[in-house]
């Protein structure tokens, strides 16, 4: 007998089969999701793991390695196939690896999940290449399936350590700067930053700058000027504001201060950085230098000569010149270094003398030696002055010559007394030969004289007449001489007197009339009205006319016009004699007054006329200068002072 289940009950089991069935089917495919998805995640993981910017190391309990990221890789410059497998130990310091190992023993028994590492020292590491280096880290611990793994993230921080060391380094820089550095804010414009250096100038605390502002330190800087001074650091139009002012301290003292202004944004923060110079000795020097070039200035326009520093060539290239070169060359500083118009060494110093100097200047040069020299310069207007420099080399440490500093001064004037007083002492010479030379020659030439004169009246025949007249011609030729060198020996004291020089141009011309009339010259004479008199000695007056005259009729053998002018100028009275005869060469001017000097043919004049009117108008006071034009004719122009009201006798 069959015992199944009736159809009704096979119907229901069936029904809670497939039900189970399906809710099996359900859980498999929540597994499966599951599966996928931690699959996912762990692929997603992975990827972080390994494109993490930081090392990422997972040990097992034995603290081997079985996760070495990427960036572990660059770090420790270590494969993850060499380290995979091996413990943390590689990448420790060696003295630091018993403790590095207990310190994971122990945070693996605390049961902490995570924990920062180096929170109490600095942890370092071994790279692949020896180098230990500092690390920050972070640990974490998990289980799984009954093991337990634990994840170190590591980070380098050598290049945070550098530039911390490095702005821990500015930063004591600029603490003890001894410029002061002040920080302050954009919108408030208080200080929120002010340097060792600042505080003690100024000699305020950093608590009391923190509620301060520039402008409490710049008591005469107005606030509308500083805010305009720091509008083009806001805009950017400027990215540096340099200005000069003043500092007040606590104490009320200020001080010179150059400012250096300068707008930074850091990390959202707008600051202005101020870098202050303190002014008071630069300010201090630059008036010592001032003073300094004030009386340098003075003392090269006020010096009677010329400073210079030239190059050294043959040109006497100028470098510097001092005001007075205008003086002297009758040239300007700028014309001769600037513009380079006129050249020293071919405009200024005179042809003849370049080669001398030169030679001179070069034997010092070479010796190390200071140099001194004379020589003759054209000036501007044309006028030859002697000049006299003295100057010496300027060396560089290797030896070179690099330039020429010295100074000329004018020597024309002493020149012409030195040439003044060897005339006066060949005259003197000349004056003790001609006293002795009138005594000895004198009286023999008397009794000549008169014997010629006492046999030419008895002579019964013309031609011994006429011989013994050429023997009396002679004799008075040589008597005339003897008068003249006389001139200088004479000892008495010239009778001054009140002189009226028309009358003795009269009395001269009355005396030279027929010589005049014979030799074919004509006189004009011009003589001013109320012609005042001078004062000199009458005859000396005759015998200045007598030679001006007799030279100007020797000029003039084929006749020719003789103009005598007598007018007054100024404090003086001045003679004018002026012929058309043959002239005087331009090199024989200078010599015309020289003793024994003279432009005649042998036997035509003695050279003593001009000498003695010099001499006789230098006793005077007076003056003569001549000029000629060879082919055109000769002018002397005497002067003499005026006559007083007075009249005054001198010696």
């Amino acid at each position: 007998m069959s015992h199944e289940p009736p159809p009704q009950d096979l119907q229901i089991e069936v029904h809670l089969l497939r039900q189970e069935l399906a809710e099996l089917r359900a859980v498999q495919a929540m597994h499966q999701e599951a599966r996928n998805g931690l699959e996912a995640i762990e692929q997603q993981l992975a990827g972080i793991i390994h494109s993490a910017m930081d090392a990422i190391i997972i040990i097992d309990d034995d603290q081997r390695i079985v996760i070495f990221n990427a960036a572990a890789e660059g770090i420790f410059q270590c494969s993850a196939q060499e380290a995979l497998g091996h413990t943390l130990d590689q990448f420790i310091p060696l003295p630091l690896r018993s403790a590095h190992r207990e310190h994971i023993r122990r945070f693996a028994e605390t049961g902490e999940t995570s924990r920062r590492m180096g929170a109490e020292m600095e942890i370092s590491g071994l790279r692949g290449n020896g180098e230990i280096f500092p690390l920050e880290a972070s640990i974490s611990q998990t289980e799984q399936s009954g093991k337990r793994w634990l994840t170190v993230i590591l980070r380098d921080i050598s290049q945070r350590k550098q530039n911390e060391e490095r702005l821990s380094y500015l930063g004591r820089i600029l603490e003890e700067s001894v410029n002061e550095i002040y920080v302050f804010d954009a919108t408030t414009l208080r200080f929120t930053q002010v340097n060792k250096g600042a505080r003690e100038n100024v000699g305020y605390s950093m608590e009391e700058l923190s509620v301060m502002t520039p402008l409490d330190l710049k008591p005469d800087l107005p606030n509308e000027k500083f805010l305009e001074l720091l509008t083009p650091l806001r805009t950017g139009q400027r990215e540096q504001v340099n200005f000069r002012t003043s500092h007040q301290r606590k104490d009320r003292t200020t001080y010179p201060v150059e400012v250096h202004l300068q707008y930074l944004q850091e990390e959202g923060r707008r600051l202005f950085l101020a870098i202050i110079m303190d002014l008071t000795e630069r300010v201090a020097t630059e008036h010592e230098l001032q003073e300094a070039q004030r009386t340098l200035s003075t003392l090269l326009t006020n010096l009677p000569g010329m400073v210079y520093r030239c190059q050294n060539d043959r040109d006497w290239t100028m470098e510097f010149l001092s005001p007075s070169c205008l003086n002297l060359t009758g040239y300007s500083p700028t014309q001769i270094i600037e513009t380079r118009q006129v050249s020293y060494g071919q405009h200024v110093m005179l042809q003849e003398d370049r080669e001398r100097v030169w030679q001179h200047v070069q034997e010092a040069l070479n010796d190390h030696k200071p140099f001194q020299s004379s020589y003759r310069i054209r000036t501007m207007e044309g006028t030859v002055k002697w000049v006299w420099e003295q100057g010496c080399g300027i060396f560089s440490e290797t030896g070179e010559i690099v330039g020429i500093e010295g100074y000329v001064v004018d020597i024309t004037q002493q020149r012409a007394l030195e040439e003044q007083l060897r005339k006066t002492e060949r005259l003197a010479e000349l004056g003790t030969l001609a006293s002795g030379m009138a005594h000895e020659i004198g009286t023999p030439m008397n009794v000549i004289l008169g014997r010629a004169e006492l046999l030419m009246r008895k002579a019964p025949d013309e031609p011994t007449r006429r011989g013994l007249e050429t023997i009396v011609n002679q004799v008075e030729r040589i008597t005339k001489i003897m008068n003249q060198l006389l001139s200088f020996a004479r000892k008495r004291p010239a009778e001054r007197q009140g002189v009226n020089l028309d009358a003795v141009m009269i009395d001269v011309l009355d005396v030279l009339q027929e010589r005049l009339g014979t030799q074919h010259i004509q006189i004009i004479k011009t003589v001013a009205p109320h012609l005042p008199t001078v004062l000199a000695d009458p005859g000396h007056m005759n015998q200045v006319f007598l030679n001006l005259i007799l030279n100007a009729c020797q000029a003039m053998p084929n006749g020719g016009t003789l103009s005598l002018t007598l007018q007054p100028t100024g404090d003086t009275v001045e003679l004018t004699v002026q012929d058309t005869g043959s002239g005087i060469p331009q090199e024989q001017l200078s010599k015309i007054f020289d003793p024994f000097f003279s432009t005649k043919a042998v036997g035509e004049g003695t050279g003593l006329g001009l000498t003695v009117v010099h001499g006789i108008l230098q006793e005077h006071q007076g003056a003569i200068r001549v000029t000629s034009v060879p082919g055109q004719g000769t002018t002397f122009i005497v002067s003499l002072p005026i006559h007083s009201q007075e009249v005054r006798r001198e010696g």
